[in-house]
C-alpha cells in the first residue's frame, strides 16, 4: 500500500515544473484556510473577512493559478467569491436547522482581474419564506469595481444531526 506522499511524488514526477509549482499554490491555499468554510473554496484561497447576520465580506489574492488562457483571473474566480459572500450573508440570517443553496447568480463583469487582492461584499436584500434575495458587489484593493452580481438562494431544511 503506497501512503499519500508515495502517491503525491508519484503524480508531481508526471508534471512539469509550471504544474508543479500551481499544484503547490493549492496545497499552500488550502493549508492557510480558515476552519470553515468547504474544501472548494480553500483551494480558491477565499478569506472570510467579516461576516454578520445578513453581510458578508471575502477576499482572495489572485495568482497564476487562478488565471485562463488570457493571462487574466478566469471568470469563475470572481463568480465563486461572490457566490461565496452572498452564501454567508444569507447562512448566518437563517436559523437553524435552515440552510441555504444558490438558485441563481447573475453576474455583470465590468474590469477583467489580472492580480492582487479582490474583496467580495454582500447585502441580503429580501427574505421570503422560501427564498433570499442578495445583492453583491466585488473591487479591488483600489476600489475599482470589477464585477456586480445579484442572487437568488433557496431556503432548505438541513437533516438532524
Amino acid at each position: 500500500m503506497t501512503t499519500f506522499l508515495e502517491q503525491a511524488q508519484q503524480l508531481l514526477a508526471q508534471m512539469d515544473e509550471r504544474e508543479q509549482q500551481l499544484a503547490l499554490t493549492i496545497i499552500q491555499r488550502i493549508g492557510k484556510h480558515q476552519g470553515y468554510g468547504a474544501a472548494f473554496t480553500w483551494s480558491l484561497g477565499v478569506v472570510y473577512e467579516d461576516v454578520q447576520p445578513g453581510r458578508s465580506r471575502c477576499s482572495m489574492q489572485i495568482d497564476p493559478g487562478h488565471y485562463n488562457p488570457a493571462g487574466i483571473a478566469h471568470g469563475g474566480v470572481a463568480y465563486s467569491l461572490l457566490d461565496t459572500a452572498m452564501g454567508s450573508a444569507f447562512w448566518t440570517a437563517l436559523e437553524r436547522p435552515l440552510g441555504c443553496a444558490t438558485l441563481e447568480l447573475k453576474i455583470n463583469y465590468l474590469r477583467p482581474i489580472v492580480d492582487g487582492n479582490i474583496i467580495a461584499s454582500a447585502e441580503l436584500v429580501e427574505r421570503t419564506t422560501r427564498f433570499g434575495i442578495l445583492t453583491g458587489r466585488v473591487v479591488n484593493e483600489a476600489g475599482d469595481l470589477l464585477a456586480l452580481g445579484q442572487g437568488t438562494f433557496a431556503i432548505i431544511n438541513y437533516p438532524k444531526e
